[in-house]
Parts: structure tokens; C-alpha cells; sequence
């Protein structure tokens, strides 16, 4: 079965290994990342941690999923999550999900990890539409998603339940043809010289 391993500008984004399960729950278990997420549970023993990972390679394989660790090229240090999820052949589409180490926010890794998402989305499966989901509390989350040209669709309104409130959910997506004429501007740009 095919390997999938991307590189940009800083990161190495792969396939995840049983040898970064302690690396994985120092990060996972940061209580900033349970707090903006509704994914991610608030304990978190190694034994789950080895669950996923059979669950996301398992999801790979059926071609459902496709969840990465986000590395530094630098050390190797993992910081973080990337992927695509809930992949639908019938509907042409994916969402796009991401959490990154606390020690790592605001340097534009997540967004840098994400535009290497949308890339493998629309290039590599073709798809119509990429979709993003965050707490309406998450502005951080939000922003990454605006950064890499996704347009605001809505909210759904006390859509998730955690630890007894409720929190409003937006919605965030990129169309195929917005993809490719962002990223025509972007390479148009780069590619003029200064006068």
C-alpha cells in the first residue's frame, strides 16, 4: 500500500508510527487543544492513543480518511495533526481537520499544513469541495481556514454538547475552481519581478 509523505517550506507531513505515540500524547493531552476541539477527548491514555492510530491507518486504507502527523523538518519534533476526513466519493468532497502544539501557534504552520491538505484534495482526488468545521470560540482555527481562501458558509447554532454547554459550530469551505484560480493569482504574483 502506498505511503503517503509531503514536505513543505518547514514540515514533513506523514504517516503516523507506533514510535510517535509518546510524542503524539504530549500533545494531544494539552488541555488548550480538548478545550477548542470536539474530536478530541479529555483523558487520553496511551491505550486510545494506539486505537487511532490502527483507526486512521485502517480508514487509509479503506480511502475514508487520510489523517497525518505534522513534523518539524528541522528535528523531527511532532507538533500536530493535519488530514482529510469524512471523504465522499458520491458528493466529490472532504473536510479538512487540524490541531497543532500550543508551543507551536502563530508562526502560520497549521495554515501551512493546511494549503498542503487542500493541494493533495483538489490535485490528487480532484475534489469538487473542501469543507472546515470549528467552535464558534475557536478563532484561531477559524483564521487558518480564511488564510487558505475558504469562504465563511454559516453557523449551526448549539450544534455540539461538551461538558454539559452547548457551542455554535462554523462552517467554512473552498470550491475546486477557487482553489485553482487562487493559487493561478498566487503563482502569478511570485512569478512577476519587482520594477
Amino acid at each position: 500500500m502506498k505511503k503517503f509523505h509531503f514536505t513543505t517550506d518547514r514540515l514533513i507531513i506523514r504517516e503516523y508510527s507506533n514510535s510517535d505515540i509518546e510524542q503524539f500524547l504530549n500533545v494531544v493531552r494539552q488541555p488548550e487543544i480538548y478545550v477548542t476541539t470536539y474530536g478530541i477527548p479529555k483523558e487520553y491514555p496511551k491505550k486510545r492513543a494506539k486505537q487511532w492510530f490502527r483507526f486512521i491507518k485502517d480508514n487509509i486504507r479503506k480511502m475514508q480518511s487520510y489523517e497525518f502527523g505534522m513534523f518539524l523538518k528541522t528535528n523531527g519534533q511532532y507538533i500536530g495533526n493535519v488530514g482529510l476526513i469524512n471523504l465522499s466519493a458520491s458528493h466529490n468532497h472532504a473536510d479538512i481537520s487540524y490541531y497543532i502544539d500550543t508551543n507551536f501557534r502563530n508562526m502560520g504552520l497549521t495554515t501551512e499544513a493546511a494549503r498542503e491538505m487542500l493541494r493533495f484534495g483538489f490535485e490528487g482526488f480532484g475534489f469538487q469541495k473542501i469543507s472546515g468545521l470549528c467552535m464558534s470560540i475557536n478563532h484561531a482555527s477559524r483564521r487558518v481556514m480564511e488564510k487558505i481562501g475558504m469562504t465563511y458558509e454559516g453557523t449551526f447554532r448549539n450544534d455540539l454538547l461538551k461538558d454539559g454547554i452547548y457551542y455554535d459550530i462554523d462552517r467554512l469551505s473552498i470550491l475546486h475552481d477557487e482553489y485553482f484560480n487562487q493559487k493561478k493569482r498566487l503563482e502569478i504574483e511570485f512569478s512577476t519581478p519587482e520594477s
